[in-house]
């Protein structure tokens, strides 16, 4: 595996480093997402351990957590944001990359029709009911690994009180102490909170916990509470009572969904 993977790593590198005449605020941009699918890709190596998949397994797993954002860079260049909802779908804008730049070739046609649809889901809210086999395994595993590290790059910057403010991690939301209804609602009965109903960065918060519900392997919920993730979120939360009470929930139920 060692070989394979050092190949598609160039590649991933190759392919970064492509975009030339960068400005200073791309340049760090870039370096953020190369950061994030590295250490994503170490994230999903190790789930895959953990399934006890063979080398190759594991090799599929690595190149689908390297190229999972590959369109992000392309979509800074062309639309100067990481909005996806101002500009395009980066998961869709991936899959043209990848495609169109010969990323895939090492791969067999089984495996390309694999990665495709891991990298095309990975964002998405939900997967869709007809995915299945191994497509829909890598699937999860990709959004597990993906969570797991943007959870880390969140509270990271909530545990920095002095950390210079971050359009891309608060939505350039007004803070609020108070979760709106509709987030609450979802959260609490035990549903992954969706964007549309956000208005502040409280509700933000809320709905970083409510993605408990969409993580799919114990590998992953013993990196959740090793890391102490929720509790890390809930730390930088006003306190009342829906705000205990939802923190309690999801605590449970990533607690139950550790020791099963």
């Amino acid at each position: 595996m060692g070989k394979q993977l050092n190949l598609s790593r160039q590649k991933f590198e190759d392919y970064v480093n492509s975009f030339v005449g960068l400005t200073e605020d791309q340049k760090k941009n870039f370096s953020i997402k190369k950061e994030h699918s590295l250490r994503v890709a170490d994230i999903i190596h190790n789930l895959s351990e953990k399934q006890k998949q063979g080398e190759s397994g594991q090799y599929l797993a690595c190149f689908i957590g390297l190229f999972h954002d590959i369109g992000r860079f392309k979509q800074l260049i062309k639309y100067n944001t990481f909005n996806d909802v101002t500009s395009i779908d980066h998961a869709e804008f991936g899959i043209e990359v990848l495609n169109e730049g010969g990323l895939l070739n090492e791969l067999s046609e089984d495996e390309k029709e694999i990665v495709l649809a891991a990298i095309l889901y990975h964002n998405k809210r939900e997967l869709p009911k007809d995915l299945n086999g191994e497509a829909r395994m890598y699937a999860q595993m990709i959004r597990d690994a993906d969570k797991l590290d943007i959870l880390k790059v969140l509270t990271d910057y909530y545990a920095n009180p002095k950390a210079e403010a971050n359009h891309t991690l608060t939505w350039e939301m007004p803070g609020g102490n108070t979760v709106s209804p509709q987030v609450a609602k979802q959260i609490l009965r035990g549903s992954l909170v969706s964007k549309e109903h956000l208005v502040n960065q409280l509700d933000i918060k809320v709905m970083q916990l409510s993605w408990v519900y969409d993580i799919n392997f114990k590998a992953s919920f013993e990196l959740l509470m090793k890391n102490r993730y929720l509790e890390k979120i809930y730390g930088s939360m006003p306190k009342n009572d829906t705000v205990i009470e939802i923190y309690r929930k999801v605590k449970v139920y990533a607690e139950n969904k550790f020791i099963e």
